[in-house]
């Protein structure tokens, strides 16, 4: 799940208004394919990671960090190549709260694949926030505040000029 979450990160600030998705085929103890959902409306993390896998994805499991898709909309549902493919178990990091696209876990158990939901949840949660926020508080807009103060509570050395306080990585998250 860690790797799949790393590879889900490759389509920040092109994905919008989807969620960042990332996901890895496992034969055995052996990364067989591997995807990401790359830009809005181009082919979701699922059916990248499983074209890459070829016939290896038969009787493997698909690690993915949101529940697949089981809607048509820019691309066909994820559900449709996961059964094709012939995988056997699937584990996702969180439950899709897009009522349009959930309902992938329960086609895929209706189809003999195993489900299993919550692996690593917590750091999906996180890494979607502004996507699942659309579902939660749908009457307020997601906003994040970041805040760099000296020790002694300025943002400016003693002379008043400005300098940078928060370090780079900081920077760069905040600035997207």
């Amino acid at each position: 799940m860690v790797r799949a979450l790393d590879l889900a990160w490759r389509g920040w600030g092109r994905v919008h208004p989807n969620p960042l998705v990332g996901a890895t085929v496992l034969a055995g103890n052996a990364l067989v394919g591997e995807g990401w959902h790359p830009e809005y409306g181009d082919r979701h993390a699922e059916p990248l990671a499983l074209d890459q896998a070829g016939e290896r994805a038969s009787g493997a499991t698909l690690v993915v960090t949101l529940e697949p898709c089981a809607h048509r909309g820019k691309q066909p549902p994820c559900t449709e190549a996961i059964v094709r493919a012939g995988v056997r178990r699937v584990v996702a990091a969180l439950a899709d709260p897009n009522p349009a696209a959930a309902g992938g876990a329960d086609r895929l158990r209706a189809a003999g694949i195993e489900v299993e939901i919550g692996l690593l949840g917590h750091i999906a949660a996180a890494q979607n926030a502004p996507f699942l926020h659309g579902f939660r508080e749908q009457s307020r807009p997601f906003i994040a505040l970041k805040l760099a103060t000296t020790l002694d509570g300025r943002i400016a050395d003693a002379a008043g000029r400005s300098r940078w306080i928060s370090g780079r990585e900081a920077q760069e998250y905040v600035h997207w």
